[in-house]
């Protein structure tokens, strides 16, 4: 279907009309000369009159025939001559001679000898009677002038009539000679028509040809349009299961980001030895690189489904830079760089802009000049758009190892990078500066770059930044943000870890915290208690996050404004837009930080920037630091001392009891509520009481619960009863084993 027509496939409007114009001018051309012939042989009887030459002859004849009667009448013995009259036959009789030797196609008579001959005689008469016709009185003499004139007419007479009959013969002949043209032409006519009629039949085949193949060409390509169709819906369908798939990746992958980082930052609040506070540091780095890769690729994936959206806002810009300003000071200080940032006095305090989206692109850029500025200075400044309204530049320059042409016109491509040394020895994904520029296009501009190998790199970036107003709770008369204000937090979170992560971290922050699974549950507890703020997680059973805010701003109490948090790690499919429609006020993303936190409830209005962790300098309790090998050998392989010891050291004596009594207590322990669902039999229930188990077990260490439940959960869609009870029963046995294990640990532990 590619390949170029050939033949009459090929012949476009200009050829077909060349062509036929060509036909009609070969098939017309003789014919119209025909017809001009025709025409002309018309015209040439019409002016000419040949059908007269018979007619003059013949009136030439009877002329002399009536002056002959009236010249006989005269000479009768009783007659009255009478001279006028014979003068009048005689000049009538002499007019009608001009007539035959003066008629247009008098060539078809003047060489005949019967023309000749009477030409000749009635010019002899004319000679002779002239002169009695002349002079009356002549006329008057005795009868014998009359009877000369007789005996001459005598003698023209048969002459005459012998010119008439030559004169019909001639007619005849050019009626003859015209009707051969006439037929030879028809007959031309009849045979050019059947050549028209040829051609026009061998056009109408060529032309019912390209017909049927244009109808063939039409119902292939018609196939081919389906079979894109198809592919088409398919490719729809794909990329929409690429980003139902990328969305649920974000939550799955997200999800235990936030138990790891948030882990990551109480242990690190512990008491640590140096060794283990640099593992720490290392582990939560390489968490947050991981991170960072996982951010940019969803980011380029929702930009190229075309679902990525702005969520402008109310922004103070200069705050905004001088956080990141804050957080980039630290890599600079640590390679020795001098980091400068500036802004332009003339800049709008507040702005309309998307903050995370502006502080991605800093990050971005900012964090580009640290990696490839071994030393000197890293300059940003920030400054109003010349000849733009709205528009903001940012500049950032440095004095790195800079680029060559060749690899600033790739600098934009995905996953590009100058050399595979420099992704070795700095790393990076290579997609940062791909979405940095689009989202500067995003926001009304673009990013460009000029750099030279060893002299570092300038990079601009265009931006449209509408002035806005400061919003009501930014005002300096909001009397709601006291920084030692307690909140009362109402927590809709249905996984165990991230429950209690959260628990610990609003604990420290000074809040109360009220916790359920779902947003039914969530909605009972609005029902009848008041609370300021609603964290709900987005992906929960039995009513998720979306709904539940629906349902929150549909009751009827006090409780339908509440101010509502959305904790999502879904960053596909427009979201934060169908969020906001539905009533949430502010979000943030797994996994959840706690200045990520403590930004969503400012923007909430409910804190201001001075908010801190109230713990923050609480002193950490002592912990058993005796080699685990000092504790009986059979907690080995049942138990991570080491993570237990430091649960065990962050949470109270009675929160650690009752985390225990939700594994091991019955009927309502974890374990015994999956050991109820494997002798039920329910697939889908198994693997979410599995999975729920699998995940407390982890946060404490427990490595026997660890494998068993995971195993269960794996194996929870057979349909095989005897595997069940065996897992079930193995299951109890690492309960108890668990708990042996943990009262020889008891034990251990000194006094």
């Amino acid at each position: 279907m590619n390949t170029k027509p050939t033949g009459l496939n090929g012949w476009r409007v200009g050829h077909w009309v060349a062509a036929i114009g060509a036909a009609l001018l070969v098939t017309l051309t003789p014919l119209s000369y025909i017809q001009w012939k025709q025409f002309s042989l018309i015209e040439d009887v019409a002016v000419n009159q040949i059908d007269s030459i018979m007619w003059q002859s013949y009136q030439l004849e009877r002329e002399l025939s009536h002056l002959s009667s009236a010249i006989q009448v005269s000479l009768e013995p009783e007659a009255v001559l009478d001279v006028d009259h014979l003068v009048e036959r005689y000049e009538v009789f002499v007019s009608r001679i001009a007539v035959v030797t003066d008629i247009p196609r008098n060539d078809l008579l003047n060489t005949t000898p019967a023309y000749l001959e009477a030409i000749r005689l009635v010019n002899a008469f004319v000679v002779e009677a002239d002169p009695v016709f002349a002079d009356t009185g002549e006329l008057l003499q005795p009868r014998t002038a009359r009877q000369a004139l007789i005996r001459s007419i005598e003698q023209i007479e048969p002459a005459l009539g012998e010119l008439t009959r030559e004169a019909n013969r001639a007619t005849a002949r050019f009626v003859d000679e015209r009707n051969a043209q006439l037929h030879e032409q028809g007959g031309l006519v009849i045979a050019l028509a059947g050549v028209q009629a040829v051609v026009l039949l061998l056009f109408v085949a060529l032309l019912v040809r390209h017909l049927r193949r244009q109808v063939v060409q039409y119902e292939k390509l018609q196939a081919v349009s389906r079979e894109l169709a198809v592919a088409r819906d398919e490719a729809e369908a794909a990329n929409h299961g690429k980003s139902v798939f990328l969305a649920n990746m974000s939550h799955e992958i997200r999800t235990p980001f936030q138990g790891v980082l948030g882990m990551l930052n109480l242990l690190d609040e512990t008491r640590l030895s140096g060794q283990q506070r640099d593992y720490v540091q290392t582990a939560h780095d390489s968490a947050q690189h991981l991170l960072g890769v996982l951010n940019d690729i969803l980011d380029v994936s929702t930009m190229e489904s075309g679902t990525l959206r702005l969520a402008p806002e109310p922004v103070r810009l200069r705050s905004l830079v001088q956080e990141v300003e804050s957080l980039m000071r630290a890599s600079a200080r640590e390679k020795g760089l001098k980091l400068q940032v500036d802004t332009a006095h003339d800049l709008p305090e507040w702005v309309m802009a998307d903050p995370t989206r502006v502080r991605q692109i800093l990050f971005n850029l900012l964090g580009n000049a640290v990696k490839f500025t071994p030393q000197g200075s890293i300059t940003a400044r920030l400054c109003r758009l010349e000849g733009t309204p709205a528009g903001v530049c940012l500049t950032v320059q440095d004095t790195g190892m800079g680029m060559d042409v060749a690899t600033v016109a790739q600098l934009f491509t995905r996953f590009y990078q100058a050399d595979n040394s420099v992704r070795r020895r700095i790393g990076g994904s290579g997609l940062g500066l791909e979405i940095s520029r689009n989202l500067a296009r995003m926001m009304g501009g673009d990013i460009q770059v000029i750099s030279e190998p060893d002299q570092g790199s300038l990079f601009t970036v265009h931006m449209v930044l509408p002035q806005a107003a400061a919003p009501a709770h930014e005002a300096p008369s909001s009397g709601n943000t006291d920084p030692s204000r307690q909140l009362r937090v109402l927590v809709a979170e249905d996984h165990p870890i991230n429950l209690k992560y959260l628990n610990i971290l609003l604990d420290r922050m000074g809040h109360e915290a009220v916790f359920c699974e779902n947003g039914h549950e969530a909605l009972q507890l609005l029902a009848r208690q008041r609370f300021d703020v609603v964290l709900l997680d987005y992906h929960m059973p039995v009513l998720d996050g979306m709904a539940t805010t629906a349902a929150i701003r549909a009751l009827s109490g006090p409780n339908k404004d509440i101010k509502v948090v959305l904790v999502t790690a879904d960053v596909v499919n427009d979201t934060r837009q169908k969020a906001l429609e539905v009533g949430v006020n502010e979000f943030a993303s797994k996994p959840l930080q706690s200045q990520d936190l403590r930004r969503a409830l400012q923007r909430c209005g409910l804190l201001d920037a001075s908010t801190v962790l109230v713990n923050d300098l609480a002193p950490v309790p002592d912990v058993d630091t005796r080699d685990p090998d000092e504790l009986n050998t059979s907690a080995a392989g049942l138990i991570d001392t080491e993570s237990y010891t430091e649960i065990v050291a962050m949470m109270p004596p009675d929160t650690m009891e009752e985390l225990l009594g939700t594994l091991f207590e019955a009927p309502q322990g974890s374990v015994h509520v999956l050991v109820a669902s494997l002798a039920a039999g329910d697939a889908a229930q198994i693997a979410y009481d599995a999975h729920k188990l699998k995940g407390t077990a982890m946060l404490l260490g427990f490595r026997a619960l660890v494998r068993t439940s995971a195993q269960i959960e794996r194996l929870a869609p057979e349909d095989n009863a005897a595997l069940r009870r065996e897992l079930g029963n193995q299951l109890l046995v690492d309960m108890e084993r668990t708990q042996h294990a943990l009262r020889q640990f008891a034990q251990a532990e000194p006094a």
